[in-house]
Formats: structure tokens, C-alpha cells, sequence
């Protein structure tokens, strides 16, 4: 700031000396001398006072100025660099822009809102894949199952796969596909780890959870027959190996159920007894005790472990066997 005034000051004496040549005897030269000499201090100090956003070129912004100012007579220069100055630096403002609102038009249609809740039921679903003749409602009920849990969604998917119509065929093919798709690339992730890992229980974590993978193909009956079988020995051969280090109660139950899916019914009793006995709430094993038993033949047993079971909510599935031995 006083190198500004400093010009300003000096820019103001050549200018003073300049209109005393003129006065005087004029001496052009020496009066030019002084004006550009003043114009020059101008065009700094006017340069250094106008708003950043105005300095964008430096030789073009300030041969602009200087030409202005050298153009004009002796006190007309101050009145450029004051008015140029605060113009520049203080804007008018224009506060009586009218702003008019307008209401927010109508759109023609509104998007329908999304229940976590899917539209249909299962039994909904399935009997419009039956029964509906129209080929647009098969289709929306296929489409309307890939919102579901897969252990509901796969058998009405399984069911549209004899539909008539090749898209909805299609549709519930690709569906099915990109599910087993998901655990076949999520059994290639564990076997990878499981390659890569001696530690434990790092080791015995990837064994179970890949034992459960294995499981899931079977439970949600993406595999059928052979196919089926060899998921089933998978997961029993992992659990195994996963129980050795960490004897988990839940472990001992899901052993037990792969032994019950594989048809071995004895050692799936004696995994649900083990489970018991390392802690594992009998209200968690009961239910597939009784399904054992009934495997078995012995419906008494079946009886006897669904009377030990608490009661069930109302309109549960084991409500409803309960309700069923209990008559």
C-alpha cells in the first residue's frame, strides 16, 4: 500500500510540473515526458486497486490502462483512475431483480413405491405360474420371485422353467444360473484361501464356511442326484475337518443335518446328541430329532421330541407339526 501512494504522490508532481510547462513557456517534449511518466505510476497504482478477478491478462490489462490514461488531458487522468477504481471495486448492485416462483408442474405419472415386502405371496406366485393365462402374468410373477429369499424364490423359479412361454423359460433360467453362479464363485474364493492358509483358526473358519457354501447348493436344491450327493460329502468331509480344531455346538447341528439329507440317520442322532451336550439349546436340535425319528420309523420319538419342543408362534411350520403329533 505505499508503494501506491508513494506513485500516487509522484504520478500527482508530474502532473503538477507538466501543467506548469504548459503555463509557462511550453516544452512539449518535457510535458509528454511528465505524462507518461504520471500515466505510468497511474496505470500501476490501478492496477494494484482493481479486484482480483479483473487481472486475469497482465500486459493487456495494463497497456489498456496506460493508453487510456496517456489519452486524456492533464486532470482528467484522476478522474479515470478514481472512477475506473471504484467502479471496479464496488459494483453496483442491482437489488430489485424480480424473482417470481412457479409451482412444481405435475409429472404425468409417479414412480410406484418399493415395499421391502414382495407384491405376491408364494402361494400367489406359484399359482399365477400355474394358472394365469396370460403369458405378461407369468412373466411378472417370475420377475416378482427374484425379490425373494432363495429358499423360496428357487422352487417357483424351478416351476417357471415348464412354462410354455420361452421368455419366461428364459427369464427363470438365467435367474437360477446367476445364483449358481454366486455360490460356484464363492466356493472358488474359499478353496483359494483354504490353499493359502495353515494357520489356524483362520484355516478352520474357511472350512466351515465353505462346508456351508456347499450346503446351500444342496438345501436350496440347485444340485440334484450325483450332483447332490457330492455336495453333501463335501460339506461333511469340511465340517469334519473344521471340527477338529474348533468343536463348535452349531457345527455338531449342521453336521447333523447333512448326515440326516444324506440318508445317515445314526450318525446324524449321535451329532445332535453331541451338540446338546456341548451346549447347544435343545430347542435348536429338537426339530431335527424328531425329523430323524420319523426317518427312523419311530414315530413315538417324533412325538416325544415335538412335545419337548416350546410351543411354536402360530402359522409357523412347526406350529403346525406340533399341532399335528400333539392331536
Amino acid at each position: 500500500m505505499i508503494k501506491v501512494v508513494i506513485a500516487a504522490l509522484v504520478a500527482c508532481l508530474c502532473e503538477y510540473f507538466a501543467l506548469q510547462e504548459i503555463l509557462s513557456t511550453p516544452n512539449w517534449f518535457s510535458v509528454i515526458l511528465l505524462h507518461a511518466i504520471a500515466s505510468i505510476l497511474f496505470t500501476f497504482v490501478s492496477y494494484v486497486l482493481i479486484p482480483k478477478k479483473y487481472k486475469t491478462t497482465l500486459i493487456n490489462g495494463t497497456l489498456l490502462l496506460f493508453l487510456l490514461l496517456f489519452s486524456l488531458p492533464v486532470f482528467g487522468i484522476l478522474g479515470v483512475v478514481m472512477a475506473l477504481t471504484f467502479a471496479l471495486c464496488k459494483p453496483l448492485k442491482s437489488d430489485d431483480t424480480e424473482i417470481i416462483e412457479h409451482e412444481i408442474p405435475e409429472l404425468p405419472f409417479e414412480v410406484p413405491d418399493i415395499s421391502a415386502n414382495p407384491t405376491y405371496s408364494i402361494g400367489g406366485v406359484k399359482a399365477i405360474l400355474k394358472y394365469a393365462s396370460e403369458p405378461n402374468k407369468r412373466l411378472t410373477a417370475v420377475m416378482a420371485a427374484r425379490h425373494m429369499r432363495d429358499s423360496q424364490a428357487i422352487p417357483i423359479l424351478k416351476l417357471a422353467l415348464k412354462d410354455l412361454e420361452d421368455d419366461i423359460r428364459l427369464l427363470a433360467y438365467s435367474t437360477l444360473d446367476a445364483k449358481e453362479t454366486k455360490l460356484n464363485e464363492k466356493i472358488s474364493v474359499y478353496q483359494h484361501q483354504i490353499a493359502n492358509t495353515t494357520k489356524q483358526p483362520e484355516l478352520s473358519n474357511l472350512q466351515e464356511q465353505l462346508a456351508h457354501v456347499y450346503w446351500e447348493l444342496s438345501y436350496l436344491g440347485l444340485a440334484q442326484g450325483a450332483l447332490k450327493t457330492y455336495v453333501l460329502e463335501k460339506a461333511e468331509a469340511l465340517s469334519l475337518q473344521s471340527i477338529e480344531y474348533a468343536k463348535k455346538p452349531a457345527n455338531y447341528v449342521f453336521l447333523g443335518r447333512v448326515y440326516l439329507a444324506l440318508g445317515y440317520y445314526e450318525r446324524a442322532l449321535d451329532f445332535l446328541v453331541q451338540a446338546t451336550e456341548l451346549g447347544m439349546a435343545r430347542r435348536h436340535v429338537l426339530p431335527y430329532k424328531a425329523e430323524v425319528a420319523f426317518c427312523m420309523n419311530k414315530y413315538d420319538d417324533c412325538k416325544r421330541y415335538l412335545k419337548e419342543l416350546p410351543e411354536q408362534p402360530k402359522g409357523s411350520e412347526l406350529r403346525q407339526l406340533q399341532e399335528y403329533w400333539n392331536a
